[in-house]
């Protein structure tokens, strides 16, 4: 028998990322669109005010345009479907240039589109949503949630670039908004103390927009520098996912449910319930936790449940999460505020717990 080694290294890219007002109108300036054979936009149904501005600035045809509602209920396989049969009827090949306008659910869907049609062709985030702009657009990730699992189905491909121009948030609802602010705060809790602090210090909405163009900026640059450490997820990456595997669990009976949730409202208890497990098992103190769940309720953002959800459901959902090994869920735990750990198993019966501490009082 002879045998062969085939060495290979992920196809080395830069996403490069720009934050400001105004951006959307100098779009052909930050990207040379004349280098791709042709140019689409999908966009979604809440970002019409955003769409308008892109499509004037770039003089697209409506026939170019595909417009996508439903939120996280658009990422499914039927909605994967029509984007992939909207780049066959649009004759898109290996060379074309897919535009995403709206929030982190379209960038999940169509990013997944894009990476998996002919192979994988170029597509770039321009995020109208805060949430996308600190979180879902940026690290390559994109995927579809599958039989009732959240993002089960994905890929890992770099978009050519980010355009977040802050303006697009002024129509943003309220909830949106607060939704985007729980990754914000996340940042703080596993990277930056000063940030958490700062964030934190007043409510969501309390921040003026250059104020957020700042903490933008920053959110930006703490999910860059662990991307660049760990693009594939192997290591340091994984503390992104802190308040995930509950908010997760959460959402994904949410949808199954039918209930109105944001993905924010789901991770900011999740955190508050993960900061908790991070008390039980002593990594923080008890004083750190309260620290925490002072911080996240200053910030306008909930801590428990809209309605209750047996807790049977949310441990079945925790047991379907992708990030599992086995039949061990793989915990992220904050060690400090600005530090935590990944790969972390957890009692049943703490998780159990912290399960109820987030039911409605």
């Amino acid at each position: 028998m002879r045998s062969l080694t085939i060495n290979v290294a992920r196809i080395q890219s830069s996403s490069p990322l720009w934050v400001g007002r105004g951006l959307l109108e100098r779009l052909p300036t930050l990207i040379d669109l004349e280098r791709y054979s042709s140019v689409v936009v999908v966009a979604d149904s809440g970002a019409s005010a955003a769409l308008k501005r892109l499509t004037e600035t770039l003089k697209t045809p409506n026939a170019r345009i595909l417009v996508l509602e439903g939120g996280e209920r658009m990422k499914d396989n039927v909605g994967l479907q029509g984007v992939w049969e909207f780049f066959v009827a649009q004759r898109l090949d290996r060379r074309s240039l897919v535009i995403t306008l709206g929030g982190g659910a379209l960038s999940d869907l169509v990013g997944f589109a894009a990476a998996t049609y002919m192979r994988g062709i170029a597509f770039m985030h321009l995020p109208t949503t805060l949430l996308a702009q600190v979180d879902a657009s940026i690290g390559g990730k994109s995927g579809i949630n599958f039989m009732g699992v959240k993002n089960l189905l994905g890929s890992i491909m770099q978009p050519i670039g980010i355009v977040v121009d802050i303006d697009t948030l002024a129509t943003l609802p309220a909830r949106e908004l607060r939704s985007g602010f729980a990754e914000i705060v996340k940042h703080g809790l596993i990277a930056d103390a000063a940030y958490f602090e700062s964030v934190t210090a007043r409510a969501y909405s309390a921040h003026s927009p250059d104020q957020l163009v700042d903490i933008i900026l920053r959110s930006c640059e703490i999910k860059k520098d662990i991307v660049e450490a760990d693009e594939t997820e192997q290591g340091v990456r994984k503390t992104l996912n802190f308040g995930h595997t509950v908010g997760h669990a959460i959402e994904s009976y949410a949808i199954s449910n039918k209930i109105s949730l944001t993905h924010g409202d789901a991770i900011s208890i999740g955190m508050l319930a993960e900061s908790f497990i991070s008390y039980k098992i002593a990594k923080i103190t008890e004083a750190t936790y309260l620290q925490i769940k002072h911080g996240i309720t200053q910030a306008g953002l909930p801590t428990e449940l809209p309605t209750k959800i047996p807790v049977a459901d949310l441990r079945s959902a925790l047991a379907r999460d992708k990030k599992n090994v086995g039949n061990d869920i793989k915990w992220v735990l904050i060690d400090r505020i600005g530090q935590a750990s990944f790969d972390l198993t957890v009692p049943e019966e703490l998780v159990q717990e912290a399960l109820l501490l987030i039911q409605p009082t």
